[in-house]
């Protein structure tokens, strides 16, 4: 038993076994790279940071809308102004989603019929763009998932319609990330397994290799991501992607050093244990050496404050996994195949001589200084006028085909190029905002904030719509007040004129005359009454008279008037019964005349008063008249001055339908948070981002400072917010990686080689070629595709890339240096003549792998290629010349008479 586990260790069984584990466990523990990478889709923020300090305001909004995410719903009639049908099928779609709010997650729509006052925020001016906003709770489903249900549902027939925001736009950019990942990394393995097939013209040796890099990948991507979870590390979505290229471009060129090594050695050693052994031997320590370095030099990256650089400490975890795969599975396999690893093509491999090597070492050798002058004229003028520009967005690598970018673009288009990218500015008061006190200067913030250079529109609680309502303000007040000051004036006027007319139709003479003319007519009235009494006792004496003549007389003359008396007697008394009916008539009529009389004597007393006090108000409404002519005039120029233009909102407003409608939409459940939504007038760009979003905050704590708001909580947030984080970032800290990479190489190499100047030599080399490398991608893509900034994560990739492969070269070059027993001048001839026999296939591998990153078409990884490409390309098209230049003058400098002798 104990010898077959010896046998079993001889032949590296219980190492196969021990890597077969392992990998078994990294492939079940760790989650595919499209999950991995959705948990990293949005940019995190340390505690302090302003979209920090933003969300916890957020998460204190109640409505149950302290987790929610915002996404706008997108209108567009392409023809022209939505018409009114058009408009009650976007009323039709949306009160469909708001009676199935709970399936879909949403927690508050807004439209146009719940923001009146806002409606200059969700319709374009050119009324063929409305927009909708709804807060969506992820936390059941992924935000994915749920525009994906609402794509469908929001449609409106005869209009274009889309789901969009900044947050949908990171999680499409995302999206594509992992597909792009995926692809790569599968182009990368395939392009690994052809270079070492056709370099070795083999069959298992590209399988072999296949299986050591693929174990590496699996076991450092599983490991990441779990460290990552468990000790909440920084994780960064291209942490996949910069695994994948780390270990598939250093792990092919170690693997085909390593069957180099040990195809020379079977060429004198048969027996595989034997030969794998001294080739585990030979490259044991540069392959330690250089990936402890690299190691070393990415974990060095954690302390940097960027979580995009912290990130990196991934590759330090990588480059170890894959030195212990490279040395110990590699061995497993070759100790087990021995020489049939290269079948069929077990022929040594033939070398050609570098020729352009060789005469630049003989050309550099024999004029020194001519080398560093072509050197220079080769790399100085892009380095000169080296120009270097980031773009920030997500957008940069999307097409205009993906939905959310089209509403994106869309708003941009018909709204303002920063419509699609707000900035919200969350203010918490310690007192409930919804009085004058503090709306006065939170309107005067909104008004500031407009006129701030850069921003188009600004949209509050005091401004909905983006524009001051006028019902509002003191100058729309002090109108109102001056029209009623003016028509009391007019109706006192209008008063003083009725009264001077009153006065003089009150004539008081006319009336005495008319209580004279009264008591004439009782004193008639009395005298008819007299007469009429007298005429009736004559009448009455003479009927009697009349009637005993009658009787007395006899006579026939008499008799023959006697009718005629009769008929005179019966009228006499029919005149007697008038008469007395006058005089009863009379009699009233003095009682009403004498009444009348004294009514008049009262009522001429009454008017002789009421005149005087009527000339009294006559007076005071006189002065009350020019007094309030004197106020208008106040109040009409007060209104024209920019004293008036100040924010002053009633009790009976602050109660009205429309600044309640505003206040839910605008204010936290407790009134004590609210947001201004502030439009920029361009999209984010790196050129004037940073100025823009610090401009805003300094206006913010100018405008408040000394006002009731002076202690308000205040944050900001939106897109502009978050890419000025990261260019501030990374304009920071960028400077922090390259020290921390240059300085690690130049340790190593110092350190491996024992020397200072050359190696110092070699590093600025290859730094000169990385930034003259980065010129050139940079004219090719602006040539070619016409794109004018890098992604933004190009240069970090590109670094980590370049990194490996200056470390694996300097060191190489190092370790040469370090062994050799020959002078300086001795070892340049050698060195160069072999390694420019091998240089050759490590730009194959190179230039195979960056062909390799173009296959996800993806602009950011194009331009990764390119950089890659063009640095190594540079970089060893000059390196013959600076190592055999600066090694002469290192060594002939002090004698001027030799600088020119060929050595």
């Amino acid at each position: 038993m104990k010898d077959t586990i010896l046998k079993l260790h001889r032949n590296r069984l219980f190492t196969l076994l021990v890597w077969l584990i392992i990998v078994f466990i990294a492939i079940i523990s760790a989650p595919n790279i499209t999950d991995a990478l959705q948990s990293y889709s949005q940019p995190t923020f340390n505690t302090n940071s302003q979209p920090a300090k933003a969300n916890r305001l957020r998460q204190q909004w109640g409505y149950q809308l302290g987790n929610t995410t915002s996404v706008n719903v997108v209108y567009e009639n392409p023809k022209g102004k939505i018409t009114d049908a058009q408009q009650v099928k976007i009323n039709n779609a949306l009160n469909k989603l708001k009676r199935h709010q709970s399936y879909y997650s949403i927690k508050k729509i807004v439209t146009l019929s719940t923001n009146v006052a806002g409606k200059n925020q969700l319709q374009s001016k050119d009324g063929s763009t409305q927009m909708a906003s709804l807060d969506l709770d992820a936390n059941g489903n992924t935000l994915r998932v749920l525009v994906n249900e609402l794509v469908s549902q929001v449609k409106a027939k005869g209009l274009k319609s889309y789901v969009t925001s900044p947050e949908i736009i990171r999680d499409v950019n995302n999206q594509k990330n992992s597909q792009v990942t995926q692809l790569v990394l599968i182009a990368l393995f395939i392009v690994s397994i052809l270079i070492v097939g056709i370099y070795f013209r083999s069959v298992f040796a590209p399988l072999i290799s296949f299986i050591t890099l693929f174990s590496a990948f699996v076991t450092a991507y599983s490991l990441s991501l779990n460290l990552s979870k468990l000790f909440d590390l920084p994780f960064s979505q291209y942490v996949p992607l910069e695994i994948g290229i780390a270990t598939l471009t250093i792990g092919t060129i170690w693997n085909i050093y390593l069957y180099r090594k040990l195809r020379s050695v079977l060429a004198l050693q048969r027996e595989g244990t034997y030969a794998t052994k001294q080739v585990v031997a030979a490259l044991r320590f540069p392959i330690t050496v250089v990936g402890g370095s690299l190691a070393l030099i990415f974990f060095a990256c954690s302390f940097v404050n960027y979580d995009q650089i912290q990130a990196l400490w991934s590759l330090g975890i990588t480059y170890i996994v894959l030195v212990l795969a490279t040395i110990t599975l590699n061995a497993v396999f070759t100790a087990a195949l021995g020489e049939s690893l290269f079948w069929p093509a077990n022929a040594p491999l033939t070398t050609m001589k570098s020729h352009f090597w060789t005469r630049a070492t003989e050309f550099s050798l024999w004029q020194p200084i001519a080398s560093v002058l072509v050197v220079l004229y080769i790399t100085l003028p892009f380095i000169y006028f080296y120009h270097n520009s980031l773009n920030f967005s997500p957008m940069t690598n999307l097409t205009q085909t993906n939905q959310a970018t089209k509403g994106a673009q869309l708003l941009q288009a018909h709204f303002s190029a920063g419509k699609a990218t707000p900035i919200t500015v969350y203010l918490k008061n310690d007192r409930p905002l919804d009085n004058e006190k503090y709306l006065q200067h939170l309107d005067a913030l909104t008004t500031k904030l407009q006129h701030t250079q850069g921003v188009d529109a600004v949209y509050s609680l005091t401004q909905p719509g983006g524009m001051p309502i006028e019902k509002y303000y003191v100058s729309n007040q002090l109108q109102s007040i001056g029209l009623n000051a003016k028509e009391a004036t007019g109706q006192l006027s209008q008063a003083s004129s009725s009264i001077k007319n009153s006065n003089r139709n009150l004539n008081l003479a006319s009336l005495k005359q008319q209580v004279k003319d009264m008591a004439n007519l009782v004193k008639r009235s009395n005298q008819i009454i007299s007469d009429s009494s007298q005429l009736a006792t004559q009448v009455n004496r003479a009927a009697a008279h009349s009637s005993s003549a009658v009787q007395q007389s006899a006579s026939r003359r008499v008799s023959a008037y006697q009718a005629k008396i009769n008929e005179l007697n019966q009228s006499l008394q029919a005149v007697s019964s008038g008469l007395n009916q006058l005089s009863t008539e009379g009699q009233v009529i003095q009682n009403y005349g004498q009444n009348s009389y004294n009514n008049l004597q009262n009522y001429s007393q009454q008017i002789d008063q009421v005149q005087k006090q009527l000339k009294k108000v006559s007076n005071q409404v006189h002065g009350s008249t020019n007094q309030l002519n004197g106020i208008y005039d106040y109040l009409n120029g007060l209104q024209q001055s920019g004293a008036a233009n100040v924010y002053y909102i009633t009790k009976a407003q602050l109660a009205d339908t429309d600044f309640l409608q505003t206040r839910l939409n605008y204010t936290s459940a407790n009134k004590k948070i609210t947001t201004l939504q502030i439009v920029m007038k361009n999209a984010p760009s790196s050129q004037s981002n940073i100025q823009q979003v610090n401009r805003i905050r300094d206006q913010i704590n100018l405008q408040l400072r000394g006002t009731p708001l002076a202690k308000a909580q205040v944050a900001i947030s939106g897109e502009p917010v978050t890419q000025a984080i990261n260019q501030s970032k990374l304009n920071h800290h960028f400077i922090s990686l390259l020290a921390i990479v240059i300085i690690g190489v130049l340790a190593s190499v110092f350190i491996v080689s024992r020397a200072i100047l050359q190696p110092f030599y070699w590093t600025i080399t290859f730094l000169m070629a990385a930034v003259t490398g980065f010129q050139l991608a940079y004219i090719t893509m602006r040539f070619v595709v016409n794109i004018n900034q890098f992604d933004w994560q190009v240069p970090l990739i590109s670094v980590s890339i370049l990194t490996a492969i200056a470390a694996w070269q300097i060191v190489a070059l190092g370790l040469s240096f370090r062994y050799t027993e020959l002078s300086l001048l001795e070892w340049i001839r050698p060195t160069l003549a072999s390694y420019g026999k091998i240089i050759r296939y490590i730009l194959l591998v190179v230039l195979a792998l960056a062909i390799a990153l173009t296959f996800g078409a993806s602009y950011a990884l194009i331009e990764i290629a390119l950089i890659v490409l063009y640095t190594v390309c540079v970089y060893y098209l000059v390196l013959p010349l600076v190592i055999s230049s600066l090694g002469k003058l290192s060594i002939t400098l002090p004698n001027k008479d030799n600088l020119l002798k060929n050595k």
